[in-house]
């Protein structure tokens, strides 16, 4: 088949080994092995003469060689009847209305009744189903053509909408009419633009449009399942890619970031505009969530903190500062959990900070902020300037790098740099005479004295110190 000849509604019925086969040829890396539960479940369901297949995202990763487990079984039996068949089985009712029942085979699985769903009144979910006895019917309702393949052992794949030829082509098309298919559930707005992070998929053109032409659909998606979608997405290797491309969408959910798009710094330590350099470091960050968002929120607050100084440089000083609190904000609306709020905020006020190369400097951000928040701070630093674009990028990154080096040096000595690794502690001071408040502040004066080097961290020296300090 050419690229851009797609014959829908055909399926493609032969057994599994001629399937795995065919695949190959058609430039598919991998076969369908389902997991023991999903094979089980589909067998018992034919024995007791229902329609039963492997439906949805499993399907779809398995034929792109990924490792697949978390599958789904559609079947044309009804809920009570998908009951009755595992009657040796514990079977939960997990979703009735939309006929979803769990069962146990060793590991739970979902099996869902066939079913077309009534109007979306709410834009996200449908106000009624309807069960049906047709895969058809039932793949006809799925969002993206990647995701309506349907497969058991005996049939092979059902594909009635391109679904393999676009998994070839690595094309992501919505199913049907793609303003239907976001008008009915918003969600799938930003599902798609996760699934082109992560799998590196072109939007097909009409549903890319569609995307943009109903963005503003968002508003009636809850903020926890946006903070989901956005954090899966900013993880994808391609996220770059979606960031710019479907900016005025991200600016839909985070609007804080659209004053950044085309902001140009004037600054020759950046080459590319606050946006762009934004997306880049994304992209250089490490895959962690944290990181992620620090750097998607890292330099939002740089265009209300621009001038042009006496030098002709464009400047933000205060824009760390002021991208925190951004952040803060911004992920309180997005529901995010307290913790990540917070991790988020100080890094982002703190990615500015100018740390010196030695002993004395590195421990008292140790000790400050804590070894996992130190190493953080380096990723982000590496990041930001992986993005900048410049000549300058490469000697800063060598100070990033000669930074943890060093840090790493620190640890592994075994150098005193904060309360833990110190000598004495609230205990002995108790028994010289401190209390209260006063036994912390001689804790962090000592401390402060072994970083800077005016007292080894000895015991006995350090009691001494502190019986100075009493009197």
């Amino acid at each position: 088949m050419e690229k851009g000849d797609r014959k829908k509604f055909i399926p493609i019925n032969f057994p599994n080994a001629r399937n795995c086969m065919t695949l190959k040829m058609n430039g598919l890396k991998g076969e369908i092995k389902l997991s023991p539960a999903a094979e089980k479940a589909i067998e018992i369901l034919n024995e007791n003469g229902f329609e039963a297949y492997a439906v949805g995202g499993a399907v779809r990763d398995c034929l792109l060689g990924k490792a697949a487990s978390d599958f789904d079984v559609a079947t044309s039996a009804t809920p009570s009847e998908t009951v009755a068949a595992f009657s040796g089985c514990k079977t939960f009712l997990t979703g009735e209305k939309h006929g979803t029942v769990t069962v146990l085979l060793g590991e739970s699985i979902e099996i869902t009744t066939f079913r077309s769903d009534g109007l979306y009144e709410d834009k996200r979910r449908p106000k009624n189903v309807k069960f049906v006895k047709s895969i058809a019917e039932d793949l006809s309702r799925r969002d993206f053509t990647v995701n309506a393949l349907a497969y058991s052992p005996k049939t092979g794949i059902i594909d009635l909408y391109g679904g393999l030829s676009d998994l070839k082509e690595k094309i992501l098309r919505a199913v049907g009419d793609p303003e239907t298919r976001f008008d009915e559930d918003a969600l799938r707005i930003l599902r798609a633009l996760r699934f082109s992070a992560t799998l590196g998929f072109e939007i097909e053109e009409n549903t890319g449009a569609a995307i943009k032409k109903l963005k503003s659909n968002l508003g009636a998606v809850s903020a926890e399942r946006i903070f989901s979608e956005l954090k899966k997405l900013l993880s994808g290797s391609y996220a770059d890619d979606v960031l710019i491309k479907y900016a005025d969408v991200i600016f839909e959910i985070i609007p804080e970031l659209a004053p950044c798009y085309k902001f140009e710094q004037h600054s020759k330590w950046h080459a590319f505009d606050v946006y762009e350099h934004i997306v880049r470091a994304v992209k250089a960050a490490p895959k962690d969530e944290t990181l992620k968002l620090t750097m998607l929120f890292h330099d939002v607050a740089k265009p209300k903190k621009f001038f042009i100084g006496n030098d002709g440089e464009g400047h933000f000083y205060g824009h760390a500062e002021a991208s925190a609190s951004v952040a803060a904000q911004a992920l309180k609306r997005l529901k995010a959990p307290n913790k990540l709020i917070n991790d988020v905020f100080l890094l982002v006020k703190e990615h500015d900070r100018q740390i010196n190369c030695d002993d004395k400097a590195i421990k008292k951000v140790l000790s400050k902020f804590g070894t996992k928040f130190f190493f953080d701070l380096m990723a982000v630093k590496a990041a930001d300037n992986a993005a900048q674009g410049t000549a300058f990028a490469a000697e800063s990154g060598r100070r990033v790098s000669a930074l943890k080096a060093h840090a790493e040096e620190i640890i592994e000595r075994g150098d005193c740099y904060d309360l833990g690794s110190l000598a004495i502690n609230g205990d002995d001071l108790k028994e010289i005479g401190y209390c209260g408040k006063a036994i912390g502040k001689a804790l962090g004066d000592i401390l402060n004295d072994v970083i800077v080097g005016n007292l080894q961290n000895d015991r006995v020296a350090l009691l001494k110190s502190a019986r100075k300090r009493l009197k």
